[in-house]
C-alpha cells in the first residue's frame, strides 16, 4: 500500500519497534487491563441481560424447546409469554425526554455571560442548529437519550469536519494547439473537481461496551480521569483513506502476515458483543496483503510531553494515540481543542457521584417484570390445565380408545362387563380449581410498584385514571403531578450532560469554523426580525452559556394560549401596562404556540422613505394625491356619492 509521503499537520511520527512505540504500547495496555477489572465485566455481563430485555428475548429452557418442537408436529399450540413491560416504560421515558430535550427550537440555547450582544446569541443559535440539522445530529441524541434507560449511561462523542469531496463529471473545454486554446473549438473531457461540503461538529454515539473510562473516578468525574480509551472496528478502505491523507502510518505493520488472527482476538479479551457478529467478518479479502478490518482504540491519555519524549512542555496535555490491533500506534497528536476535555460526555440514569458504574430503568425493573411474567404465564397455564378434562375410569368396562378420541360428538362404547350398570359409577371426573384467578389482578399490583418505582405512570403512558368524567383541567393536573419524576431526570441529565456538550460545540465553533456564511435565524428572534442573518467567526466571539432544561414538558398548548389570551385581556383594561408590551410581537409569539407557521405572510411591510423615493423616481409607484379625481368625473364638480 502506498501511503502519504508527508504527514498531515500536528501529526507525531512514531516508528514502529522504537523506543517510543514500546513504551506507549506498554502502557496502552496496561491501562486498558486497569479499566476492564472485575467490576467492568460484571457491568458488561448486565448490559448483556439488558440488551436482552430490550429485544423482548426469553431464553428457551428445555421444557420449550421440547414445546417448540411438539408445535411443528400439530401435538400443542401453546407457549410461553414475555411481557415487554420494562420495555414499554422505557420507551414512555424516552419520549419524554426527547420531548423536553429535542422539541426546543432551537435545541441548544445560549445567553452570553459578559455582555455579549443579542446579535452574537441569535448567529451562534443559528451556526448550532445548522450543525444540529445539516450535520445529522439529531440522530445521535435521540439514541444518547435511549442509551441512558437501556444501558445505566449514555456516551455521544464529537469531533471536527470539514468535508471535502471529489467528483468527475464531462465538460465541455476548448481545443487548445500548442498550449493556445482555439476559439470556437470545444471537446468534452473528464474534470475533477474538489468542493467544499459540510463544515462543523460530527456528534456519534459509543456503546457502553467500546468506552473505558478511568476506573478511579465516577463516571460524571469523566474529565478528571488520566485516560479514556474508544474501541472501534473500521474497514480497510477508512484506514487507507486517512493514510492517504497523511494522518496514520506504520501501515506496513499492519499486513497480513503480520501475526494478529481472529484467535489472538478472542485470547486476548475482545468481546464487542453485536448482535449476529461471527468471525467470519473479519476472514481476510482474497488478492489483498492487508485484512479487510482493523481494530482501532482511540487511547486518549493526560501526559506530560516532556516525560513521555513526544514533546517539550513540562505541563500536563491531552494526547490522542490511535492504537491497531493493540500492537501498533499508526497515529499520536495533540488533542488540540480550545476547551481541553475529553471530547465525550457521559449522562448516567441514576443520580449517583461515587460509583463507577450505575444501575439503568430495565435493570432495576427486572425483578418485576420476571415477577409479573410468572403471574401472567402460570395463570394461563392453569388455564390449559382446567381445559383438559381428567377422568378416572375402570378400563375393565369402558373402551378406552373412544374416550381418548380428541374429535367432537363422542360416542363411548361400554365393555360386556358394565352392560346394565349405571354409567356414572364406571367414570369419574377431577374436579379442577383455578388458584391462579387473582394473578391478573397481582400483576397490576405489580405494574403499580413498577410505575412509582420509575415515575413514569398511566398519565406518563396517555392514559387517563378512571372512576367517572374527568375535566381538561384534571388530566392536565394529574399528568403534571406524574411528571415530577421525569422532570428530576430532565434537570439531572441536562445539568451533567447537555450543558457541557454545548460548551465543547460552542468552543470547538469558535475555535475551527472560518466560513462567512447566511444562516436561518431560529427561535423567538425569527417571529420579528430579519429571517437570516451573516455568521463568521467575529460575530460569535465570547463566553455563552448553554440555557438550561427547566424539565417541563407543554402538555396542552392550547391552554397555554387560552391562558395568553386571559392576560391580554386583563392588560387591555390597563392602558399604562399595554404601552409596555409590543402587540405584535405577542401576537405572533401565541400564534405559533398555536401552531400556525405562516403568520409573517400576513404582516404589513413598511417601506422606508428612502426606498419608496427611489420606487417614485423610478416609476414604480405613483404618490397619492390630496383630492383624487374620480374616472371620467368633471373637474371641480365633486364627488357623485
Amino acid at each position: 500500500m502506498k501511503t502519504a509521503e508527508k504527514l498531515a499537520p500536528g501529526i507525531k511520527n512514531i516508528p514502529f519497534g522504537g523506543k517510543l512505540h514500546n513504551l506507549i504500547i506498554s502502557n496502552f495496555k496496561a491501562r486498558y487491563q486497569l479499566a476492564r477489572d472485575e467490576q467492568r465485566k460484571k457491568r458488561e455481563e448486565k448490559w448483556r441481560e439488558s440488551e436482552d430485555t430490550f429485544t423482548a428475548y426469553m431464553p428457551a429452557d428445555e421444557i420449550d424447546s421440547n414445546r417448540k418442537s411438539a408445535r411443528k408436529s400439530g401435538d400443542v399450540d401453546y407457549t410461553t409469554i414475555a411481557i415487554p413491560y420494562s420495555y414499554a416504560m422505557l420507551l414512555t421515558s424516552h419520549t419524554y425526554y426527547t420531548s423536553v430535550f429535542l422539541a426546543r427550537d432551537p435545541v441548544f440555547q445560549f445567553k452570553g455571560r459578559h455582555g455579549e450582544a443579542q446579535d452574537a446569541e441569535t448567529a451562534l443559535e443559528s451556526l448550532i442548529d445548522y450543525q444540529l440539522n445539516a450535520g445529522n445530529n439529531l440522530v445521535p441524541l435521540f439514541i444518547w437519550l435511549m442509551d441512558i434507560g437501556k444501558y445505566s449511561h449514555g456516551v455521544v462523542g464529537h469531533y471536527w469536519d470539514k468535508e471535502e469531496f471529489t467528483f468527475t463529471q464531462y465538460k465541455d473545454v476548448p481545443r487548445t494547439f500548442m498550449g493556445l486554446p482555439i476559439p470556437g473549438a470545444l471537446e468534452k473531457k473528464l474534470v475533477s473537481e474538489t468542493k467544499v461540503g459540510y463544515e462543523g461538529n460530527r456528534l456519534y454515539n459509543v456503546r457502553p461496551q467500546d468506552f473505558l473510562p478511568d476506573p478511579r473516578v465516577s463516571l460524571i468525574r469523566l474529565q478528571d480521569g488520566a485516560i479514556c480509551i474508544v474501541f472501534d472496528k473500521v474497514g480497510w478502505v477508512q484506514v487507507a483513506s486517512r493514510a492517504a491523507s497523511g494522518k496514520y502510518f506504520n501501515i506496513p505493520y499492519l499486513k497480513k502476515e503480520s501475526g494478529f488472527s481472529s484467535e489472538d482476538r478472542l485470547a486476548e479479551g475482545y468481546d464487542t458483543n453485536l448482535p449476529g457478529e461471527d468471525l467470519q467478518m473479519y476472514s481476510q479479502e482474497e488478492g489483498s496483503e492487508y485484512p479487510s478490518t482493523v481494530d482501532l482504540h482511540e487511547f486518549h491519555w493526560t501526559i506530560i510531553p516532556s516525560e513521555l519524549g513526544v514533546g517539550t512542555s513540562s505541563r500536563p496535555e491531552k494526547w490522542v494515540f490511535t492504537i491497531a490491533n493493540k500492537r501498533v500506534v499508526i497515529s499520536a497528536q495533540p488533542l488540540g481543542l480550545l476547551h481541553n476535555r475529553y471530547p465525550f460526555d457521559v449522562i448516567p440514569f441514576e443520580v449517583e457521584g461515587y460509583n463507577v458504574y450505575n444501575r439503568s430503568m430495565l435493570e432495576v425493573l427486572d425483578p418485576l417484570n420476571k415477577t409479573m411474567e410468572w403471574l401472567f404465564n402460570s395463570h394461563f397455564f392453569n388455564v390449559r390445565a382446567a381445559l383438559n378434562n381428567m377422568f378416572l375410569v375402570d378400563p375393565s368396562r369402558v373402551n378406552i380408545r373412544d374416550l381418548e378420541d380428541p374429535g367432537p360428538g363422542k360416542m363411548i362404547r361400554l365393555k360386556p362387563a358394565a352392560y346394565g350398570q349405571d354409567v356414572r359409577t364406571l367414570m369419574s371426573q377431577f374436579p379442577v380449581a383455578d388458584v391462579t384467578r387473582s394473578n391478573l389482578a397481582d400483576s397490576d399490583y405489580v405494574a403499580q410498584l413498577s410505575q412509582r418505582i420509575t415515575g413514569v405512570s398511566d398519565n406518563v403512558m396517555g392514559q387517563v385514571n378512571t372512576g367517572g368524567r374527568k375535566t381538561a383541567t384534571e388530566v392536565r393536573s394529574s399528568t403534571t403531578f406524574g411528571i415530577n419524576r421525569l422532570k428530576t431526570n430532565c434537570e439531572w441529565f441536562s445539568a451533567c450532560g447537555f450543558s457541557p456538550l454545548s460548551q465543547k460545540l460552542v468552543m470547538s465553533t469558535q475555535q475551527l469554523y472560518t466560513a462567512d456564511r447566511k444562516f436561518r435565524i431560529v427561535g423567538d428572534q425569527a417571529q420579528w426580525a430579519q429571517q437570516y442573518m451573516q455568521v463568521n467567526p467575529e460575530t460569535i466571539a465570547g463566553f455563552f452559556d448553554f440555557v438550561p432544561v427547566d424539565g417541563t414538558m407543554p402538555v396542552d398548548r392550547f391552554a397555554q394560549v387560552n391562558l395568553w389570551q386571559q392576560m391580554l385581556g386583563s392588560l387591555s383594561k390597563v392602558p399604562g401596562m399595554m404601552q409596555q408590551y409590543d402587540l405584535g410581537k405577542i401576537f405572533a409569539f401565541v400564534a405559533q404556540l398555536g401552531g400556525l407557521k405562516n403568520v409573517n405572510r400576513f404582516r404589513i411591510q413598511v417601506v422606508p422613505d428612502g426606498s419608496m423615493m427611489n420606487g417614485v423616481q423610478a416609476g414604480n409607484m405613483i404618490p397619492l394625491r390630496g383630492n383624487p379625481q374620480e374616472p371620467g368625473q368633471i373637474p371641480g364638480m365633486g364627488s357623485t356619492g
